[in-house]
Order: C-alpha cells, then structure tokens, then sequence
C-alpha cells in the first residue's frame, strides 16, 4: 500500500543535486508532493525536504541509492504521521465579505491577517496538511479568491551517522 513520507536530505550545495534527485526518483514513479532545500548554519551546506508518496521498499532502496550519491551527506526517510512539520498557507479573500462570522472562523483556527490591498484580505495559517484544510473548507466559496502553500517544513533533526551506507545498498 502506498504510503506517504518525508524523504530529509542533508548534503553539499552544488549546482544540479535537486535534479539529479527528482530524476531518480521520477525514474521510478515515485509521485512528489512538494520540495524545500534551505541552506544550513554552515553555507555550503543544505537541507532538502521532499515529501513523497509511494511504497515502502522502494522508497527505502531509493533512500539508499540518494545516500550513495557524492555531495550528500545523509539522506533518511521517514513516514510522514511519524514526523513533526508545519506548512504554510496564504488565503486571499473579498474584503467586501469580511465581518464577525469570518472574523470568528480566522481566530477559531489560530490563522493571522498578514496584510491587504484595496479588494483583498491576506490570511496566514501555519500548520499540519488537515489544519490548513479545514480553514481553506470554512472560507471556500464565494469569500475566498485565491490559495496558495509553501512545501512541508520538517522539525526534526536529521540524525548524521558514520556508518558507510555503500554496504547497505548493494
């Protein structure tokens, strides 16, 4: 059964990884969901986060083949439900439709108002997949004009170790 899970990255920043990576894992139909690569404290070093869908054993053995690659340093998979993350989401909406009802549902779902135009009101919520849905199922309609979310963020540490994952993977 498929499944979905984040696939963390840790490695060099060179020109070309990203596509090298998607490329692997397009090879073998594994389906994307979204992608973040944020440089490290050290600047010649990334993060990169791909949330993926697909089976288990073949992710894992992709997971291996990426940890043979070069420039990475470490590469680890985890089951999505398994991991701590936040995305974020920007919600535009008519600025003619705001009142209390409104006003109630972006404080009921801890959302903040980030800014505004002369028709338009900018909302922000940051949180799970299911917190940003439920917010984006209480202003669809005819209030809310466009939507739009960053890739998945993962919390957690990325664990380093030394053990040769060359031997793994064969």
């Amino acid at each position: 059964m498929k499944s979905n899970y984040v696939l963390t990255i840790f490695s060099e920043d060179r020109k070309g990884l990203i596509s090298i990576i998607t490329s692997m894992l397009n090879r073998k139909g594994i389906e994307m969901e979204s992608i973040n690569a944020a440089r490290t404290d050290i600047h010649t070093r990334v993060i990169i986060t791909i949330q993926l869908n697909g089976y288990a054993d073949e992710i894992k053995l992709m997971t291996l083949k990426i940890n043979n690659i070069i420039e990475v340093y470490h590469a680890e998979v985890r089951l999505l439900s398994d991991i701590s993350y936040q995305k974020v989401a920007f919600y535009a909406i008519n600025k003619g439709s705001y009142n209390v009802e409104l006003f109630t549902k972006i404080q009921k779902h801890a959302a903040t108002i980030v800014g505004y135009s002369a028709d338009k009101i900018i909302i922000q919520k940051i949180g799970r997949e299911e917190d940003i849905q439920l917010l984006y199922n209480e202003l669809e309609g005819k209030h809310l004009c466009s939507f739009s979310k960053s890739a998945l963020i993962s919390l957690n540490a990325i664990e380093l170790s030394e053990e040769p994952v060359i031997s793994m993977a064969a």
